[in-house]
This record gives structure tokens, C-alpha cells and sequence, in this order.
């Protein structure tokens, strides 16, 4: 599908790049003539070569505009283009999107230790937003911990979107070819923040008593009533411009506070008026439409609207329109009288309506990843059953991806066992990746799958602060503390990783065994990986509630082997010496 798009892309650049070149062609050709013409009219002193003149360039524009419609669409489809281009060296293995490197963050419960931002990362994976709205609501929605509902309506949304291609491509072009950073979305909220400076009443009456008082001096001049008209409009022409001049510190402020936002609010109502003129089926997608919508707004008219209006004010600097316009009818007066308007009617609606934006692209990455791994299943979700069978990590390749099952409903807890490198850590993180998967909606690679959104705790990766004097023991007993702290509120759960490794053998076995009882007995389901056998005879206390559960390695022909498949039980076998009699250590 996707090398389909890019040869029918191509064939319309090809078409659009000929017709683009004969009206480059076209327009040089016809200002050449109107100058020629002008030139003529000046050296014959014949008006009817003016005339000409004239006609010539106003052809000329009509091209130039013709040309520049063209050469949006050229933008469109090369995008457009790019955008499969783009899928297919992902689904070769070459992330070539934007990581979300902002969003790393060692304090937060989950992201950082399961590398949900970063180089190869889930993230980076799903990401397919062109704005810093849909980027932030997608690296968000990874974060965050949603209801049974939310995450019932979202599979819906995300499972729709995914069978609509068209629909997703067009709304990814339109995205991209916006590609808006934070600057620009927040010179749009500031914007709606802060208050239109609002003129002495005097040049509202100067607005319309000047331009009046021009015309009157116009007609009486065309009718050569008295020659006192003909000094007369050129007074009143210098007084309009007198007056505009003397407004113009106000429109040079609310140009200020716009930051030249006119091209991003073109595209964002490009991007909802798009998604209003699809009909959906899921009430999540409708629910977003119905936000859009006001008794007496349509969001995409009015952010049209708006971006005209700022650009029309940003003409203030265009020297030829400010003396033409504003000595005649004081232009940018009424223009920024109307963004006074428009500002009192619909400022409240403008963020809400440009924040949906971000909602949609979100689930648009969301629906792509799905589209992607069409074999993928979407988890049932329940009220108290985390469950998985057959479950795979989505960054690893489908070729050499180990599934395993495991399953929660009887089991509590588990505590995971293995040599090094037989995937004790990569399982954690692919449950712990599932589970955020899970929560946002999206489908998961299994064969089925029960969730309940439990809030998600997460000790992996723990570093030491030499800038807070802060030792790696301490980190750990810091993120302990968190947890406990967070399991007495509500039940959560868990995935530790060889906890305690920055103190001695002994402490270390007696205090991750009277965590993992501390933690049993607040309730809490999860998983804990540790080299300490001793450790699993926790078990044998509870076995109603905990189970081991282990990876084994092989040594066949002086050579290890993995197999990566869980098994119950502990683990039996080692390899740390092995591994460094193979490479002459010791």
C-alpha cells in the first residue's frame, strides 16, 4: 500500500512540476510584455499601450497566483509522498522519527525506566505527529494512568482510525506541512491570554469622519464643483494617514503578542474543518466533534477567520498598502477593530479548539501503529484481571521475538530468576511496555489479553546524583519509598529490577525480602527480578499469592544457550563464570 501511494505521488508531482514550469514560463513572458508596453506608452505617448499595460499585469497576477496554488499542492503531495516514504524504511527498521528527548524524565513513576522516550524507543515508534500538540498529547497520554472507560472508547477510536488510510494520511500531510514547535502554540495561548488594547474612542470617530469627508472632497473634485476639492482630498488623504500612523502602535502590540501565528492557525483550521467533514462510528471520535462545536462558533471558521485577520494586520509594514489604503479608508483602523471582535466572540473557544488538534494526531500515531501490526490484539478490559498469553516486546524484531505468557489473576506476585543475559530485565520492560500500550488505547502484540489500568510503578534504571550528592542506594530507597507510599493510597503495580544493588549481599537479600513482603501485604501485583535465590523462598509463605517464575541457560558444546521461554519454578543454572573463563578473565 504504502509503495502504491508513493508511485501515484509521484506521477501527480510529475504532472504538477510541468505545469508549474510553462506558468514560470508564462508569467516571465507576460511581465516583460506589460513593462514593454509601459515603456511604449511612455516613449509613444499612447495611452492605449498603458492599457495594454495594465491588462498584461493583471494577468501576470492572475498566473502568479495560479503558480503559487500549484505550488501548494507540490508541498501537499511531496509530503505526502514522504510520509509513506517514511513507512517503509520503518517497517525496515530505520526509525527516522522524532524521538521525544523533552519527555526523558527520571522522576516519573514508569516513562524513564522503561525507555519510553529517547533513541529506539516506544515513542519513537508510535510517533507520527507533525505538531508539538500531537507530539505532547501523545507523549502524554505514554504517561498517563486513564479509566476503564477512556480506555474501552480509545481502542474504538484507534481501531477505526486504523481502517481509515485516506483519512490518516491527508490529516499526517496537513499536520507536517504545519510543523509547529511550542513557540508558535504558545504565542497562540499567550495571545488568547491577554487582552486587546482597546484605543481612545477618538479614532473610531476619526475613522469615519475622515474617509467621509475624502469622498465628499473626491466627488466634488471629479465634478470639478470648486478647486478647493482638489487641495482638500489630498489633505484629508494625509489626515487618514496621520490617524492610522498614530494607531499604529496598537497594532504593532497585538502583532507582537500574535508572533506571526496567521500560517499555523491557516493549517489547524485546515486540520478541523478535515476532521468535522468525516462521519465516525466510534463515540470517542464523535465526542472530540461535539467539543467542537458551539451554539454560535464552527471552530474552523473562526480560526480561519483569525489567521485572515492577522494577516491582514501584518500588511501594516507593507509600505505600497499602508499609504493606499489607510489614506483612503484608514484599513488597518477597521482591520484590527475587527480582530477586537472577533477576540470578544470566540477568545474563550480559540485554545480548546486548537488543544483537539494534538487529541487527534495522537490517536492518528496510535492508529497507524495498529495498521502497522495489523496481527496485533487489543486487550479486553476488565475491573480485576492483568493477564497475558503469548506476549511479545513491540521493539524487538518478529522474526527473533520470544513470547511468553504469564498471568496474574491467581499469582500476585512473581518473583523472576535467571543467569545474565537470559532476559529477565527485557521481560519486565515488556510487560511494562505492554501495559502502557495498553492503557492508550493501542493493540498489543498476543494472542489475548485481560488489562485493568492499575497505576504503574517502575524501578529499572536508577542513577546516582553527583549534582544532589545523592549515592545509588540512596536513589533506590528514594524510589522504594515512593512506591510504598503510593501503594498505601491504592493498589498499583510493580516491576523492580535487582533492587538494592548499592549495598552489601546480605542487606541486600534481607531487604529486598522484606520489601517484597511489605509490598504483599499492601496488595500489590507485580513482578521482581533478582539474582538472590534465597530470595524466592518468600514463596513458600504465601503460595496462595507469589510464584517463581524463571529464565535457564544452556551450555551445549562449550557455547551458551538462550531460549528466552519463562518457565515456572527457580532458576537452576549460572553462567557469570563461565563467561569470564570464555573471554580469559579469569
Amino acid at each position: 500500500m504504502y509503495q502504491k501511494i508513493i508511485a501515484e505521488q509521484q506521477a501527480i508531482l510529475n504532472k504538477l512540476n510541468k505545469q508549474k514550469t510553462i506558468l514560470s514560463w508564462t508569467r516571465l513572458v507576460l511581465l516583460i510584455a506589460a513593462i514593454y508596453s509601459f515603456y511604449l506608452m511612455l516613449y509613444n505617448r499612447d495611452g492605449i499601450y498603458g492599457f495594454y499595460a495594465l491588462i498584461l499585469f493583471v494577468v501576470f497576477l492572475v498566473i502568479v497566483n495560479i503558480y503559487i496554488k500549484k505550488q501548494e499542492k507540490v508541498i501537499y503531495h511531496q509530503t505526502l509522498k514522504k510520509i509513506n516514504e517514511d513507512e517503509i524504511a520503518f517497517l525496515d527498521g530505520k526509525f527516522n522519527f522524532d524521538e521525544g528527548k523533552e519527555f526523558l524524565n527520571p522522576q516519573h513513576a514508569f516513562s524513564y525506566d522503561l525507555d519510553l522516550f529517547g533513541r529506539n524507543s516506544i515513542f519513537q515508534f508510535l510517533n507520527r505527529t507533525g505538531t508539538s500538540l500531537g507530539k505532547n498529547k501523545l507523549a502524554a497520554s505514554l504517561q498517563e494512568i486513564p479509566t476503564s472507560e477512556t480506555i474501552s472508547l480509545k481502542q474504538k477510536a484507534v481501531e477505526e482510525l486504523s481502517s481509515k488510510t485516506q483519512f490518516r494520511q491527508h490529516f499526517q500531510t496537513l499536520a507536517a506541512i504545519a510543523n509547529t514547535t511550542d513557540k508558535e502554540n504558545n504565542a497562540i495561548k499567550n495571545w488568547t491570554e491577554t487582552q486587546t488594547a482597546k484605543p481612545n474612542k477618538i479614532f473610531s470617530i476619526l475613522a469615519i469622519i475622515f474617509p467621509l469627508l475624502l469622498l465628499i472632497s473626491i466627488i466634488g473634485s471629479f465634478f470639478d464643483l470648486h478647486p478647493v476639492f482638489d487641495k482638500l482630498t489630498i489633505f484629508v488623504f494625509s489626515l487618514n494617514l496621520f490617524a492610522v500612523g498614530a494607531f499604529t502602535k496598537f497594532i504593532l502590540q497585538e502583532i507582537g503578542k500574535g508572533d506571526k501565528i496567521a500560517f499555523s492557525l491557516q493549517q489547524y483550521a485546515k486540520m478541523i474543518r478535515f476532521f468535522n467533514e468525516n462521519e465516525f462510528e466510534s463515540a470517542y471520535l464523535k465526542q472530540i466533534q461535539e467539543k467542537l462545536k458551539n451554539e454560535n462558533v464552527n471552530a474552523n471558521e473562526a480560526l480561519t477567520e483569525l489567521s485572515n485577520i492577522f494577516e491582514k494586520l501584518n500588511t501594516v509594514a507593507n509600505l505600497f498598502i499602508f499609504i493606499a489604503f489607510n489614506g483612503t479608508f484608514q484599513y488597518h483602523f477597521w482591520v484590527y477593530k475587527k480582530l477586537q471582535n472577533w477576540k470578544e466572540k470566540n477568545l474563550a473557544f480559540l485554545w480548546d479548539s486548537v488543544s483537539i488538534i494534538g487529541e487527534i494526531e495522537a490517536l492518528n500515531s496510535l492508529a497507524n501503529f495498529a495498521y502497522n501490526n495489523q496481527e496485533y490484539v487489543y486487550p479486553t478490559i476488565t475491573n480485576d484481571k492483568i493477564q497475558f498469553e503469548e506476549l511479545g516486546h513491540p521493539l524487538l524484531s518478529k522474526s527473533k521475538r520470544v513470547r511468553n505468557s504469564i498471568d496474574f489473576t491467581n499469582q500476585q506476585f512473581v518473583i523472576l530468576t535467571g543467569s545474565n543475559m537470559s532476559g529477565k530485565s527485557t521481560y519486565l520492560r515488556t510487560v511494562g511496555i505492554n501495559l502502557v500500550l495498553s492503557y492508550v488505547g493501542a493493540p498489543i502484540d498476543c494472542k489475548s489479553a485481560q488489562v485493568f489500568p492499575l497505576p504503574l510503578w517502575v524501578s529499572m534504571r536508577l542513577t546516582d546524583s553527583l549534582s544532589d550528592s545523592e549515592s545509588f542506594f540512596f536513589a533506590e530507597v528514594k524510589r522504594l519509598k515512593q512506591i510504598v507510599t503510593e501503594a498505601e493510597k491504592q493498589q498499583i503495580f510493580v516491576l523492580l529490577d535487582e533492587i538494592l544493588k548499592g549495598t552489601n549481599s546480605d542487606d541486600k537479600k534481607s531487604g529486598t525480602v522484606g520489601v517484597i513482603e511489605k509490598l504483599h501485604h499492601l496488595n500489590v501485583l507485580g513482578m521482581i527480578a533478582t539474582h538472590d535465590l534465597e530470595v524466592c523462598e518468600t514463596t513458600y509463605k504465601y503460595p496462595q499469592s507469589m510464584s517463581n517464575m524463571c529464565f535457564e541457560v544452556e551450555i551445549i558444546d562449550n557455547e551458551l544457550h538462550f531460549d528466552y521461554k519463562l518457565k515456572d519454578g527457580v532458576c537452576q543454572n549460572k553462567n557469570a563464570t563461565f563467561i569470564m573463563k570464555k573471554m580469559g578473565i579469569i
